[in-house]
């Protein structure tokens, strides 16, 4: 039986998943999508320490190396604005659809120049449902072959073989439009992420086959996207937070315009409220797996804790950032636990929200979206409760921030009742 570690400390967690990443920084096989869905390993090796991986981080560090110096400053604004008149227009009552819409426009504009202004477009839309067929059939349960290994010696045309390959056509087929686009197509005079990949004037060569898995994570990890949902439901839950952000944004940005990338060093509470947005409710809960190569001894609280080859490990991100020793009051949305007595941020900040060694290498993409639709919001906007009653029982709808909420059709009726 495999061994299966969970952690909930983020100083241990530092200590197997990046000071000894030498032994932890591969992930679990699972053969279905080994031998099926991603036999080329595009996703999945990309996650792992060795040369696809080498590859594709050089790739994306000097695209982040430009995000830093502000080169797609302009395009998030843009896009966050487009919001505001896209929830201004309706009353604000698609605003759930309206965050999902501008966490992808903003990765696809960058990638591949496609802007995505409805959310109904069908180039958005085919990249969605690929994205979610991807990850229907990444589920240990996605196949048969998972539980029994040994079914998969049998020839011919199975129905896992064929849903699989009609996945891969679909996928290729899509990425390849998106990089010719990008490329040679409408897009190609634009500074997109993917003519940087599919340039073959560069050491790496020509490495448009790493887009696809770019994107996917960009979009499906849905950190920004996500992060704001539950941004609307803190609003929602603990608004005594709000008037303080309101006061610090009128200050500094005033009435005749919206915030700019270039307030951002002068306001600490709003930087605070993407923390403590990151921190409250973690998009990715459980965090990703990670498989030791080899067996080793770590040491916690005194105690020794053998790992031997082959365990899962599993820095459990909820557990990290809810952690009574770090948090205080954990579970309640506090901005201010970021900030010091004299309202400055405290220095020292650390958050597992994005992973450890082999993280997500969009952070500062991902953290500067979630910063310019936080502080556009809070400027245009103030957010209250629905008045609207619950249609299945006719009371006042509740609000629920538990864990359990966080799922499916729960969520979903949380989102069709929050408005501004």
């Amino acid at each position: 039986m495999q061994p299966v570690f969970l952690i909930g400390d983020i100083r241990l967690a530092k200590e197997i998943l990046e000071k000894r990443s030498a032994k932890f920084s591969s992930r679990p096989t699972v053969p279905y999508i080994r031998y099926h869905v991603d036999p080329a390993q595009v996703y999945w090796a990309v996650l792992e320490q060795g040369e696809t991986n080498f590859i594709a981080r050089r790739l994306t560090a000097g695209l982040m190396a430009g995000v830093r110096a502000g080169k797609t400053e302009l395009l998030q604004q843009f896009e966050a604005l487009l919001t505001m008149a896209h929830l201004l227009d309706d009353g604000g009552k698609n605003w759930f659809n309206q965050m999902d819409r501008v966490s992808a426009s903003m990765v696809l504009a960058a990638a591949f120049g496609l802007h995505c202004p409805t959310g109904q477009e069908p180039e958005l839309q085919e990249i969605i449902a690929c994205i979610a067929e991807f990850v229907r059939l990444c589920s240990p349960f996605a196949s048969i072959i998972n539980v029994l290994p040994v079914l998969d010696l049998v020839p011919g045309p199975m129905p896992w073989r064929k849903r699989a390959q009609t996945h891969r056509k679909r996928d290729g087929a899509l990425y390849d439009k998106l990089i010719s686009r990008a490329v040679s197509g409408e897009a190609s005079g634009m500074n997109t992420w993917a003519a940087v990949f599919a340039s073959e004037d560069k050491p790496e060569g020509d490495q448009r086959r790493l887009m696809n898995q770019f994107t996917m994570a960009a979009i499906e990890t849905a950190c920004t996207a996500v992060s704001m949902h539950n941004f609307i439901l803190a609003c929602i839950l603990y608004p005594k937070w709000i008037p303080r952000a309101q006061r610090e944004i009128d200050t500094i940005v005033g009435e005749d315009r919206l915030p700019s990338f270039q307030d951002r060093s002068r306001l600490p509470y709003v930087e605070a409220i993407v923390r403590e947005t990151l921190r409250w409710r973690p998009a990715a809960r459980l965090g990703a797996p990670h498989q030791s190569t080899a067996d080793d001894v770590v040491e916690y609280k005194g105690k020794e804790y053998f790992i031997p080859k082959g365990s899962v490990i599993f820095a459990v991100t909820w557990a990290i950032e809810h952690k009574q020793e770090r948090f205080q009051n954990h579970d309640m949305f506090q901005p201010e636990r970021f900030l010091d007595d004299t309202n400055h941020l405290k220095a020292g900040y650390e958050t597992s929200a994005f992973g450890y060694i082999t993280a997500c290498p969009g952070i500062p993409f991902a953290e500067r979206a979630l910063w310019i639709n936080i502080a556009m919001i809070l400027w245009t906007f103030n957010i209250r409760k629905s008045d609207e009653p619950d249609l299945t029982t006719g009371l006042p709808f509740q609000y629920d921030d538990s864990d359990l909420a966080f799922n499916g059709e729960a969520r979903n009726e949380i989102a069709r009742r929050l408005y501004h």
